[in-house]
């Protein structure tokens, strides 16, 4: 279990301190470069990095040393946890003055090299993740900074089916959208934040999906957000003409006239 750590006053790190490097195995194991350059934290904070992944609840934590004492992680192993998109945190906290007290972090930080069992980088606004879900096929799950599309892993094929066939793709990301754009517009974000969180980066993909490239209502004014939202998925589906897409996939023929 992770404690938790007071996060008043805490500032943030650049992700750009961290290199990581997710290698394949059973199980895979990361390597990271930490380096803070001339800012100046307290030398003698602890630096801690954590690391989980799409469809786990699961926190792996790993000491890196103190600011002024760095332990380089080197073939760390990243046990239990299996989703493809893996994601780090960089923490640096207070051991003197305030113990325990979060003085920085850096979130949401993706490895820049990996190999064929990880995601590397930022892939799309929408990552999709194989996990358990018992007789549900897909379902989204919402985390700080992303947004996934989860996918039944014991249903073959079916994550790469879900990116390309037209029959997913017109069935399921109408509703998708309709889900995350709506979450967005409760979450108070604004399309023009200097944010790359999930709720920042949706709502500016619905403003330029939207005819008018009009801004998101803001959420106290529920029937114009339903609006904005419907007439974004509407745009959306024109845009890639899903169903025509459908309906040429053969998939529906036998279930009624044009």
């Amino acid at each position: 279990m992770i404690k938790r750590v007071n996060s008043l006053g805490r500032k943030r790190v650049s992700r750009d301190c961290v290199a990581i490097a997710v290698d394949d195995g059973d199980p895979r194991s990361f390597s990271a470069n930490i380096d803070f350059g001339e800012h100046a934290w307290d030398p003698n904070a602890s630096v801690v990095m954590e690391v989980t992944c799409a469809g786990s609840s699961l926190v792996r934590r790993y000491p890196c040393g103190t600011v002024g004492q760095l332990k380089q992680p080197k073939q760390l192993p990243l046990s239990d946890l299996h989703g493809q998109n893996v994601f780090f945190s960089l923490k640096i906290i207070d051991r003197s003055e305030h113990i325990g007290r979060l003085l920085g972090v850096a979130e949401n930080i993706k490895p820049l090299t990996t190999g064929k069992q990880t995601v590397s980088g930022r892939k799309g606004i929408l990552p999709v993740e194989r996990a358990p879900l018992g007789q549900e096929l897909w379902k989204l799950e919402f985390r700080d900074h992303d947004v996934y599309l989860l996918v039944n892993e014991n249903v073959p094929g079916l994550s790469e089916s879900i990116r390309s066939d037209p029959v997913f793709f017109s069935l399921i990301y109408p509703q998708v959208m309709r889900q995350v754009l709506t979450r967005a517009i409760n979450e108070g974000a604004e399309p023009d934040e200097n944010d790359d969180r999930w709720p920042v980066l949706w709502l500016a993909f619905g403003r330029k999906l939207h005819p008018d490239h009009e801004d998101p209502p803001p959420p106290d004014d529920t029937e114009a957000a339903e609006e904005w939202t419907e007439i974004v998925v509407q745009s959306f589906c024109e845009l890639h003409e899903l169903r025509s897409k459908f309906v040429s996939s053969g998939y529906a023929s036998g279930y009624g006239d044009e």
